[in-house]
């Protein structure tokens, strides 16, 4: 979209190009066509993809109307789509949440963006077109990635089904971000399954990852469905992307209640064979985690003092060394909790729990 701008420029500025602006314009519409879905996700499904795009969009609309030309309305409609769901996006402290390549950004940033937009689209919960679900309950922020990776950009993740949480401004369960230096084999650990907090079997990915930052060429379906009653939600998801090569399918069922104090989850595989799964829940730095009861209980100390529990049953629970890298460069020690465990004739079935300890 980037270089489409720049000919949108090139065509007011230069002697003698105004002829080619009606080509651009045109451009312009079919661009913002494609690469902005119906609910207003940018088709790489990066968050940070998504800001730059609406940038250009903003821009492009600003310097058609400063030159008193004609602005599309396509181009109005894709911004009142992207803007909502480039808040989606955020988390409490005003940062973009770490999915397929994304950075968390920087706050202001993403605010100017969005008062530059004057947008008229509505707040969103749910991006059925982006593959994202979003939980607001009390203080407590769910994002969830219910779809399957995209094929567009260099830079998608093997994520499917991870989740991340906040609480307030404090990031609690995140993904553990990408990595855009000059090492490759960084590149990648970052973009595996193992980097995302979802389930893994047998240490392997759920979508080819490539070196050239595409992903392979194999059709993971992927499914998601949202139901809320009385203030609470469940949010149920699967994909097949472990079919090919081990003969089974992850399901994961999600549960925030109204209060945003009990986030349950259950994930389940479900098919042929015997496997060897790992349930990864990758903290953010700024928490301290201890296991207790003999490895079927976490505790999480916030930042604020609070505290959190998460039990498990169905797995063994541990917690192991992670990094988390926020601006892309820069890869900060941290923790995750892993609960491991290991299918028969194909079945598994983990339960696990996060509550909020009271008075704390």
């Amino acid at each position: 979209m980037s270089v489409t701008k720049a000919l949108v420029y090139a065509s007011l500025c230069l002697p003698d190009s105004i002829r080619y602006l009606p080509r651009q314009i045109k451009a312009v519409t079919r661009m913002s066509e494609r690469q902005i879905l119906p609910d207003g996700g940018h088709l790489e499904r990066n968050p940070v993809a998504q800001m730059q795009a609406l940038r250009h969009l903003i821009d492009i609309r600003s310097v058609l109307g400063m030159s008193s030309i004609e602005i599309p309305e396509a181009l109005h409609q894709a911004i009142d789509r992207a803007a909502p769901m480039l808040r989606f996006y955020r988390h409490g402290d005003g940062g973009l949440a770490l999915f397929n390549g994304s950075t968390e950004s920087e706050p202001w940033l993403i605010d100017v963006v969005l008062t530059k937009a004057e947008a008229r689209g509505k707040s969103l919960t749910s991006a059925p077109h982006s593959g994202f679900e979003r939980v607001a309950a009390n203080r407590t922020l769910v994002i969830a990635d219910g779809g399957a990776p995209s094929t567009a950009g260099q830079g998608a993740h093997a994520g499917a089904l991870s989740f991340e949480m906040s609480v307030g401004k404090q990031r609690v369960i995140v993904n553990c971000g990408a990595y855009a230096g000059r090492d490759p084999s960084w590149r990648l650990a970052q973009r595996a399954t193992a980097a995302h907090s979802t389930l893994v079997v047998e240490d392997r990915n759920s979508a080819e990852v490539r070196e050239d930052g595409t992903i392979g060429a194999q059709n993971i379906n992927v499914t998601s469905e949202r139901q809320e009653a009385d203030g609470s939600t469940w949010i149920d998801m699967s994909h097949d992307g472990y079919m090919a090569s081990h003969g089974v399918v992850h399901r994961r069922r999600l549960y925030i209640n109204a209060a945003g104090s009990d986030i349950r989850g259950e994930d389940i595989l479900d098919g042929v064979g015997d496997h060897k799964f790992s349930i990864r829940f990758h903290l953010h730095p700024s928490l301290k985690a201890s296991l207790v009861q003999d490895g079927t209980s976490v505790l999480l100390r916030l930042p604020d003092k609070s505290g959190w529990r998460m039990r498990c049953s169905g797995g063994i629970a541990s917690l192991q060394e992670s990094i988390y890298i926020e601006d892309g460069q820069e890869a900060r020690r941290t923790e995750q909790i892993v609960i491991a465990g290991a299918s028969q004739q194909g079945a598994a079935q983990v339960k696990w729990a996060l509550t909020k300890l009271t008075g704390k």
